[in-house]
């Protein structure tokens, strides 16, 4: 811990703000452990905004494929060190091969997004009114089939154009810098990797292994929302019991899944690990892996070498972050010590990362 006593700008504009928010989010945590109900009621009232509903489901939906464009990065600059071995040795066509790689990496995107996309796409949510008529409307996120699609092209839109410009700048841009093969990127590729595991092992073992459910999927919940239904559109709509998947009653985080005096109620599938229950939030350690991707940019051999629009940037990723937490309390798909427990994990992870890899890299050079 002694680079902490550096004065330079990583310590001042990355670091220390890092622990500032690490201490926020565990006063919040600590906070929110006696008040998350009445935090999730004061946030629900805003999906009677349709701009914040939408901002919200939009950050909802987005979390869950932001990591492919930074697998596809990772993938990339791996192949390209690969390639620039392969041309030093046996003399291949550099870049040819990365060009085709570049396309297949694409191919791969589109797969996965096309069917992440098709799965949510199918919308199989429906409400009943009054009257008998059966409408395509998602009464736990409170919007249509259309709407949400519209929000789906338009993620898988920008999500493409996100990528595409990525890949383009690394290909043209940034793998060509004469520093780009001295300077060792694959180090960090491998730390975003084992960010992924360490972030994602514990919070993935947690969601099984605890026993909350989710706030929009309570009763009592479930009935406002109808009511709210009625009072936005003037259509009266017939509650469904079967909306109903949580207890009609307050989880605090520390609720355990029959950990004690019942370990066999806990099922270990891949399924649950990544949707089991709602605490901690998977979506915050997935963010968290785009947000580490930033160490790309930072340049720890020189830690006053750090420009204004570095520094802007990853600051603009702290209020993304910030407006996916609020996404989520407004729509009701985490608590806010779901989030909060996993901002601090991802920073915790960050750190290890690092450490693990270099010390890893380190000795292997000295042996």
């Amino acid at each position: 811990m002694q680079f902490l006593k550096e004065n330079n700008k990583i310590n001042k504009f990355i670091i220390y703000p890092l622990i500032g928010i690490f201490l926020l989010n565990l006063f919040f945590f600590i906070f929110s452990s006696f008040y998350d109900y009445e935090i999730m009621e004061i946030f629900a009232q805003l999906l009677k905004i349709d701009f914040i509903k939408y901002l919200s489901i939009y950050y909802l939906q987005s979390g869950y494929t932001d990591l492919y464009i930074v697998f596809a990065l990772i993938a990339f600059i791996i192949i390209e060190y690969i390639l620039i071995n392969l041309n030093k040795k046996k003399g291949l066509d550099k870049d040819f091969w990365s060009w085709i790689f570049f396309a297949v990496i694409l191919i791969v995107w589109f797969i996965f997004m096309f069917l992440k996309v098709d799965s949510s796409w199918k919308f199989n949510k429906t409400v009943e009114t009054i009257d008998g008529n059966i409408l395509e409307f998602d009464i736990k996120k409170f919007i249509s089939a259309k709407d949400f699609r519209i929000l789906l092209v338009f993620i898988t839109v920008l999500q493409f154009g996100i990528l595409l410009g990525i890949l383009l700048y690394a290909k043209l841009v940034w793998f060509k810098k004469p520093f780009f093969y001295e300077n060792k990127y694959w180090i960090k590729c491998i730390q975003i990797i084992v960010f992924f595991f360490l972030a994602y092992g514990l919070v993935g073992t947690l969601k099984i292994l605890m026993g909350r459910d989710y706030y929009n999927l309570m009763e009592v919940v479930l009935k406002e929302r109808v009511n709210m239904f009625k009072e936005k559109y003037g259509i009266a709509i017939i509650f469904n019991p079967n909306w109903v998947k949580s207890p009609d009653v307050f989880q605090p985080w520390w609720i355990f899944n029959g950990l004690i005096g019942n370990p066999g109620k806990i099922d270990w599938s891949i399924e649950k690990l990544f949707d089991a229950n709602a605490f901690p939030s998977g979506h915050m350690a997935q963010m968290g892996m785009c947000g580490f991707a930033f160490i790309f940019i930072i340049d720890f051999k020189n830690p006053n070498n750090l420009s204004k629009g570095k520094i802007a940037a990853i600051y603009l990723f702290f209020v993304h972050q910030l407006f996916l937490v609020i996404s989520f309390l407004i729509n009701g798909s985490h608590w806010l010590t779901d989030t909060t427990f996993t901002w601090m994990w991802i920073i915790i992870c960050s750190y290890l990362s690092i450490v693990i890899v270099n010390k890893i890299v380190n000795k292997k050079n000295l042996s």
